[in-house]
């Protein structure tokens, strides 16, 4: 297999090295198309000649493709082409101004991963639930899902290829209470390292067999209340967060994913550890279920722009209320994305209602299909499931999307 390198400026491409062994490489440079825009970038930015030009210039990391070293660049090389049209680099020109170019504090990376999550040819399908798939065979309320990574890991595998197996391009891990805080609440937390490394070594499995399937290690809320309203500062969240992420980066996954929380300062402790602890890119996306806006009182607005304004660069909203307000909180994120943020959508399947002992979704597949197709329409760029939704919710929505 021949290995492939893209260089860029910021978010501009200039470069393809391609290589097999020591001494076979090729070098494609892109036409001057895209040096002019590098160029007018940095002017625009106010970078022309100092260190932040320098700095400016980034190198993927290395990637397999099949073929010969000078058959590779040049295919990587025609692709950028194709996806980097005049009409795109204007617009990301368009956005560039030297108080918004920066990036914000997350430190710059040009990973493979975003540009997946944020491709051109029509949205990517997630995956569904985890905990109410469980509790389908098995698993008790209150119980920590995370414990069957190693206690039944069977049943864990088969929720994940169920999905791959309806059409899903991302597996979403078993991961979510994977914190020592939430650990804690069921005496787990010296297990931290192998629930959270068997969670997403079993979706790295999956998803390898399967082929081109991203894995998503799902990190979620802490469960305690930051200062001013609780004890924990945000620092002291971070660690637990870092603690996490280092081992779910170490066992394979290929982003992170963190979901469900409501408070900015807990989102930006997890995306700080994300940040500081891994090299890989971050998802984050928030819960609007009061009035549609979270918990804490964050607007779909206010998440897009700070989370954006940090460099996280692909944002979103999960569980909630059910796809009419998903299509709301997602119409708004829409509104107000800055130039370039890939937006995730993770919708329930309908409310919960109870039926006898047992608490079921009311959504319908064809419920989580028109909601596919209304994602696609707002310019969604991944749509997936979240609470009740199962391989048959996929399927349909799979079929919805085309």
């Amino acid at each position: 297999m021949t290995e492939y390198q893209i260089t860029y400026w910021r978010e501009f491409p200039s470069m393809v090295v391609a290589r097999e062994g020591r001494r076979n490489r090729h070098k494609v440079q892109l036409p001057a198309r895209f040096q002019v825009a590098i160029d007018e970038a940095a002017m625009r930015a106010g970078a022309t000649g100092t260190d932040e030009y320098l700095d400016g210039w980034l190198r993927t990391d290395w990637q397999e493709k099949a073929g010969n070293p000078e058959e590779v660049a040049q295919a990587v090389a025609a692709q950028l082409e194709a996806d980097y049209t005049p009409q795109r680099i204007r617009k990301l020109l368009s956005s560039i101004t030297p108080d918004s170019s920066s990036g914000g504090w997350l430190t710059p990376r040009h990973h493979p991963v975003i540009e997946r999550l944020g491709r051109h040819d029509g949205p990517l399908l997630g995956d569904g639930a985890m905990a109410t798939m469980l509790q389908e065979v098995g698993l008790t309320g209150g119980a920590a899902p995370e414990l069957w990574n190693v206690e039944n890991p069977d049943a864990v595998e088969a929720v994940y290829r169920g999905y791959v197996e309806a059409g899903s391009h991302i597996i979403t891990t078993n991961t979510f209470g994977g914190t020592t805080a939430r650990l804690k609440m069921h005496d787990l937390e010296d297990r931290l390292a192998d629930l959270n490394a068997a969670g997403v070594q079993l979706a790295r499995k999956v998803a390898d067999e399967a082929g081109d399937v991203l894995v998503g290690a799902s990190v979620g809320p802490t469960g305690e209340l930051l200062d001013p309203l609780g004890v924990m500062t945000m620092d002291e969240a971070a660690v637990l967060f870092a603690e996490q992420v280092v081992v779910m980066a170490e066992a394979g996954a290929d982003f992170i994913l963190t979901e469900t929380m409501s408070d900015l300062q807990e989102v930006e402790a997890a995306v700080r550890a994300v940040d500081q602890a891994t090299d890989l890119p971050v998802v984050s996306m928030l819960t609007f279920d009061t009035n549609l806006h979270t918990m804490m009182g964050v607007s779909p607005k206010q998440a897009v722009e700070t989370l954006a304004s940090w460099g996280v660069q692909v944002v979103g909203a999960n569980c909630g209320n059910g796809p009419d307000e998903i299509q709301t909180v997602m119409s708004e994120m829409v509104a107000h994305r800055p130039p370039g943020i890939v937006l995730y959508a993770q919708s329930n399947a309908g409310l919960p209602v109870l039926q006898g002992d047992d608490v079921i979704y009311d959504g319908t597949p064809e419920v989580m299909a028109d909601y596919a197709r209304q994602m696609k329409a707002l310019g969604v760029d991944v749509i997936a499931g979240c609470c009740g939704t199962t391989p048959t919710h996929l399927r349909a929505m799979r079929e919805a999307l085309g």
